[in-house]
């Protein structure tokens, strides 16, 4: 009761915000969008957060490389184009979109989202990495490949002018995701099933039958979408997760910022109730998003121990605190064909998107890592020309 009466007051807060005091609305914001009390008074605490300092005006002389999740439309996609547009016309901050498949392997997305990086390279801008889900393990893996790839795809990532500076990783399923195992031995008692069933029903149907219908299964098992589809499926597994990390080299020197989630009821969309009550059984753990638990979804490997994981975890400086919102945040248009009269009311997919990128940018240029624009000869352009978008294929080309 008292927790509703406070999302009451709350809402009014924000209905009328210039009605109550500047610190008044901190902490109602702060309520809103932590999930653990230890961390609301925490930061509810901190002086600099009181202070509201905001970072000087000015442009930015960076640039962000994206990497969308396991479902994605690549460089035509447009999850969080909203906030990408507003860093665009504050701070003339770049996006670059990389051409990443739905549910591809990972060298696949890699050799995607390195075409993104050397267009950024041409801008004569550092660049950051921002991976969303899937897109979090493919943009490491592109990390790693450039890293112990040829000089010049060394110098593209370590270039002092225009190599990786930041990362950010929005609800990382770098560390596999526990949907992946629960499907594969759903899978495997389901073909046991069927293989028990179809050997009865053969004594029934034709020889000419069942050859065609066996031909028709290897068909579609050989066929390349269907094994691209495993392809890409194999990284959530903890085998391709090992193999994965095993591989995998990183610079010791880029902070990483990461963006964790946990449902709620009033912030669970109708569309992931039974896909978030799934994983709630399968793990034993509310703690998640509805796609990945929040012991996953941090900036390092958490299954597999060696030197590049303790690199990556000495990176991890920007483990924020735990939020209170879910899986698809970011995401609005893409899943307007889901969204039900539920989830408008409650406002499901309206949490703020800036927050999934404007934090990670403005504290790395407040601790130096993103540096401020300053001349002439910037070739980001005019920040009020909007967002400026550019299509990787086209500037590699």
């Amino acid at each position: 009761h008292s927790a509703r009466q406070k999302r009451g007051i709350h809402d009014n807060l924000f209905s009328n915000p210039e009605q109550v005091k500047e610190q008044v609305l901190v902490d109602a914001i702060i309520d809103a969008i932590f999930y653990y009390e230890a961390d609301r008074e925490r930061i509810r605490k901190d002086p600099l957060v009181r202070l509201l300092i905001p970072n000087p005006p000015g442009n930015y002389h960076f640039a962000i490389v994206t990497a969308m999740g396991v479902i994605t439309e690549g460089k035509k996609g447009t999850e969080m184009e909203a906030a990408f547009q507003r860093i665009k016309e504050k701070r003339d901050v770049v996006t670059i979109r990389a051409d990443t498949g739905t549910a591809r392997s990972l060298d696949y997305n890699a050799a995607k989202i390195e075409d993104a990086i050397l267009a950024a390279t041409k801008l004569k801008r550092p660049y950051g990495l921002l991976g969303y889900s899937q897109g979090c393990a493919n943009a490491l893996q592109t990390e790693s490949l450039l890293l112990s790839g040829t000089p010049t795809q060394r110098q593209a990532l370590v270039d002092p002018d225009s190599g990786l500076v930041c990362r950010q990783l929005l609800f990382s399923a770098a560390n596999g995701s526990m949907h992946a195992p629960a499907m594969d031995l759903k899978v495997q008692r389901l073909i046991v099933l069927a293989e028990e069933f179809f050997k009865y029903q053969q004594g029934y149907c034709s020889r000419a039958f069942t050859s065609t219908v066996l031909e028709l299964i290897t068909q579609a098992m050989d066929s390349a979408g269907f094994q691209k589809f495993f392809g890409g499926a194999q990284s959530m597994l903890p085998e391709g997760c090992k193999a994965f990390w095993r591989e995998a080299q990183q610079l010791g020197h880029i902070p990483t910022c990461t963006m964790r989630g946990v449902l709620e009821d009033h912030t669970l969309p109708e569309s992931l109730e039974m896909v978030s009550n799934l994983l709630t059984k399968q793990s034993g753990s509310p703690l998640h998003d509805s796609q990945v638990h929040v012991y996953d979804a941090v900036g390092h490997p958490v299954y597999t121990m060696n030197r590049n994981g303790r690199i990556l975890k000495n990176c991890d400086i920007g483990q924020g605190a735990v939020q209170r919102t879910h899986h698809w945040s970011p995401l609005c248009e893409e899943v307007e064909f889901v969204r039900t009269q539920r989830d408008v009311e409650r406002a499901s997919f309206e949490c703020a998107k800036d927050r999934h990128v404007f934090p990670f940018v403005d504290v790395n240029v407040r601790f130096g890592f993103i540096r401020y624009a300053y001349g002439d000869d910037d070739d980001g352009g005019d920040a009020k020309h909007g967002t400026d978008f550019i299509s990787a294929e086209t500037e590699h080309a």
